[in-house]
């Protein structure tokens, strides 16, 4: 067994472990070690995707009007969903030998430039409805949904999974009828609140599990009529209820700044997750041998993954969205459904495929591609050119010595050989157009340095109808009008945060919000957004201890320790942990935390 290693990043230049268990892993894929750190290996990732900037465009086949992820930009050609997934183009006639006077890298970079793209990166045949949605699959009704599967009748969010009538949500699974939410699962009629399973009818709250009408609610397990972490009787919750006017857009700002004041006079468990074992990350569920990992279900033996919100998934490393019965994946971005053994790929989407290494976009079932784009239905082939069993064999084992003896160098002297996911300069994406941008935010100024692309806001020319301080306060007051209204982002393109400057409320939208009671938006829906996710914890975690005993803020000691098993002392309990030591949040380890809540 090898020993571990301390490694020296390529890209950061910082110091990096790799275990004895991680070069097990790499043998049995057989893959050498990795040359970048875990941080820098999802940065290198996410650079090729965009989630959620649209342009307007043209279809490269048909010549209609589209909505592309794509600027006019690109080097390859951009054709609508229904075009790239229709039978009139065939991917193979893209087809190039291999050269082996030149990289295996460069020569992916001249096919992966000329193949064309769809539109969105969608399953076309798979969408009802929904032509407006992004990295998503079986949608029905559906409109500016961005990561998202199985929903019905559902806009304006992201990573929404196996929900009805939601608005405005960020991480949520099998919801129905909640607004402005994170990381819900399984809840009904949930508003304003984040982190909740199984909740009914509750209101700006967080960390509750399995409550009913709950208001302004922290750390409850299985309660009725709370306000405030206060109890009160059925007649009397629903009397206060009704006086807090929650169609007012003027109460609804003041609710949320009250909830995140509460927030810090609460413990919070040192990470999110629940029948884990043997796990380290955050928001890990269902879980077992899953490390330094985040956003995870059911997943068994993984390693410095992402986003894996369809399950199950086992045995996979630097794995980053979304799943569903994939096994052996590494290095690997936007993959899942019922794959096997793919390596440096992003975008593959059908079941039944495996043996994938150095792919982007494969559909319809594929096995045993090399450095292909868009294939469907294919097997043995390189570069899109089709081989026989044995003549792929030899010629994939020749590609990888090759690219070992002939490696590629990229613009800031980092070397790839077999074994490297594909150089961040190959992608076509701005760091501000690119899911890295919300997950591992930078300025200008800090990306440009790193290397990085940067795409300064393009000059939009809407005529504003209606300023948002001019909206009606209350929804009651809100006029069918409205639909006809270009209204004013509140941020005016002043923020970092993707700002349209402006935005229209459609007809199911404000149905909605009448249905709900709920005020009308005064910030567009990439502001909505990243409001959201501006709050989410970091993708890194610090060795800390937990903060038990003697813990005080403004001279109050928020917890009492009696109860605990270890009385007043200090807790001894330490643990990794997504809450940085300078964070305002008291840190509990799982012991005290449930001694608290439950």
């Amino acid at each position: 067994m090898r020993q571990t290693e301390t490694k020296q990043c390529q890209n950061c230049s910082q110091g990096f472990r790799i275990e004895s268990d991680d070069f097990d892993f790499y043998e049995k894929i057989d893959v050498p070690p990795p040359t970048w750190c875990p941080e820098c290996r999802i940065k290198r990732r996410m650079i090729f995707m965009n989630q959620r900037v649209l342009y307007k465009g043209r279809c490269d086949l048909c010549q209609k009007e589209i909505i592309s992820l794509f600027n006019s930009d690109v080097p390859f050609p951009v054709y609508c969903n229904a075009c790239w997934w229709s039978d009139d183009w065939d991917p193979i006639d893209y087809g190039q030998e291999y050269d082996f006077s030149r990289s295996f890298f460069k020569q992916f970079q001249e096919l992966y430039s000329k193949v064309p793209w769809p539109a969105l990166q969608t399953i076309e045949p798979s969408l009802v409805n929904s032509e407006y949605c992004n990295i998503c699959s079986y949608l029905k009704n559906c409109y500016l949904l961005f990561g998202s599967d199985y929903s019905e009748d559902c806009a304006y969010g992201t990573y929404v999974e196996r929900s009805k009538q939601c608005l405005d949500n960020a991480i949520i699974d099998l919801c129905e009828l909640c607004y402005g939410g994170t990381r819900l699962q399984k809840c009904f009629h949930t508003l304003f609140s984040s982190n909740c399973q199984e909740c009914v009818n509750v209101y700006f709250s967080k960390n509750l599990r399995g409550c009913q009408n709950c208001f302004g609610c922290i750390n409850l397990r299985n309660k009725k009529y709370f306000i405030f972490n206060k109890s009160y009787t059925k007649n009397k919750y629903f009397e206060k209820l009704e006086k807090f006017n929650l169609g007012s857009y003027e109460t609804v700002e003041q609710f949320k700044n009250k909830l995140r004041e509460l927030s810090l006079a609460y413990p919070k468990k040192y990470m999110e997750g629940v029948q884990n074992k043997d796990v380290s990350g955050d928001y890990i569920f269902n879980s077992k041998n899953v490390f330094q990992s985040f956003e995870v279900r059911e997943a068994d033996d993984c390693k410095f993954c992402q986003f894996l919100f369809l399950a199950p998934t086992k045995d996979s490393y630097d794995f980053t969205m979304w799943g569903g019965n994939a096994t052996r994946m590494y290095e690997c971005m936007g993959c899942g459904g019922g794959q096997n053994n793919i390596k440096f790929s992003y975008e593959c989407w059908s079941d039944n495929t495996m043996n994938l290494e150095y792919c982007m976009l494969s559909k319809r079932s594929c096995k045993n591609l090399f450095g292909c784009i868009a294939l469907g239905k294919k097997s043995h082939c390189i570069l899109n050119k089709q081989y026989d069993e044995n003549s792929f064999k030899k010629l994939r084992t020749k590609i990888i010595q090759h690219t070992r003896e002939m490696p590629y160098k990229d613009k800031r002297g980092r070397i790839y050989t077999y074994g490297e996911f594909l150089p961040p300069e190959f992608g076509v994406f701005a760091y501000n157009e690119s899911f890295i941008y919300e997950n591992f935010p930078l300025t200008k100024e800090q990306a440009v340095k790193q290397g990085y692309m940067w795409k300064d806001p393009e000059k939009r020319e809407y005529e504003i109808m209606i300023k948002p301080k001019e909206l009606p306060d209350h929804i009651r007051d809100a006029e069918d009008d409205i639909l006809n209204q270009t209204i004013g982002c509140q941020h005016q393109g002043t923020c970092d945060e993707q700002c349209t400057t402006a935005f229209k409320i459609i007809p199911y939208e404000l149905q909605f919000y009448r249905k709900m009671n709920l005020p009308l938006p005064r910030l567009c829906p990439n502001c909505r957004y990243y409001q959201m996710v501006q709050r989410t914890n970091p993708f890194k975690l610090w060795h800390r201890a937990c903060q038990c005993a003697g813990i005080q803020s403004d001279n109050k000691v928020y917890q009492n320790v009696a109860k605990h098993s270890h009385g007043t002392t200090y807790c001894p309990n330490e643990f990794e942990t997504t809450y940085a030591p300078d964070r305002p949040e008291i840190i509990y380890c799982e012991k005290c935390y449930q001694a608290e809540v439950i």
